[in-house]
């Protein structure tokens, strides 16, 4: 647990720790990216290679937003409902199977629940595959709250998500840690006034 958190590190004071879902909570980042993959390959009619990186360095991103980037790279337009149709179905046969959860951070999130620290999610996902993945890894009950995609106008890397989970846990956003695993969760992080703890996407 510990060495998740920055030396000197006062943060374990804070009441309110805010985790994202996916590659973070969860070893799923590889299944979403077999799904992108998937989708794409389907929807373009050929196989497409979606590098590793450059999917991490998205994660959090909306799926417009994404195929808005995709486009820019590479030139092809993608009916947004028609993948996340295809994304659903391929996620709800995935999740259910092949997800397992991240040692390190389970254990710090057992480590600040006992403290008596408030905890939520935040995630870009969609509710059905955040709440499959969190009962899959019997993690829902921890915490007190869940917020997707669904419960923000904006996706990040704005702030949106984060705030509302500090709202709901009625705690100023100054006094919530992030742990997320990808450069655009630290950006809305960073934009909501909190700290962030960055792990590797997983």
């Amino acid at each position: 647990m510990q060495t998740l958190l920055p030396k000197e590190s006062d943060w374990l004071q804070r009441p309110g720790w805010i985790f994202d879902c996916d590659g973070t909570l969860a070893a799923s980042m590889w299944i979403h990216h077999r799904s992108w993959t998937h989708i794409i390959s389907k929807q373009i009619g050929r196989p497409f290679d979606f590098p590793w990186p450059l999917f991490c360095s998205m994660g959090g991103m909306s799926a417009q937003d994404t195929c808005i980037k995709l486009k820019q790279l590479y030139g092809f337009e993608l009916n947004v409902e028609q993948l996340l149709a295809d994304g659903h179905d391929f996620l709800e046969i995935h999740l259910e199977k092949d997800v397992t959860a991240r040692t390190d951070v389970v254990n710090l999130l057992h480590y600040v629940r006992k403290m008596g620290h408030k905890t939520a999610v935040a995630s870009a996902g969609r509710r059905a595959h955040v709440d499959k993945t969190l009962n899959k890894i019997q993690l829902r009950h921890l915490f007190d709250t869940i917020v997707t995609v669904e419960d923000a106008a904006r996706s990040k890397p704005h702030p949106d998500l984060f705030l509302v989970a500090a709202q709901r846990l009625n705690l100023d956003p100054k006094d919530c840690v992030v742990i997320e695993d990808s450069p655009r969760g630290k950006e809305a992080a960073d934009a909501a006034g909190m700290a962030c703890i960055l792990v590797e996407p997983a």
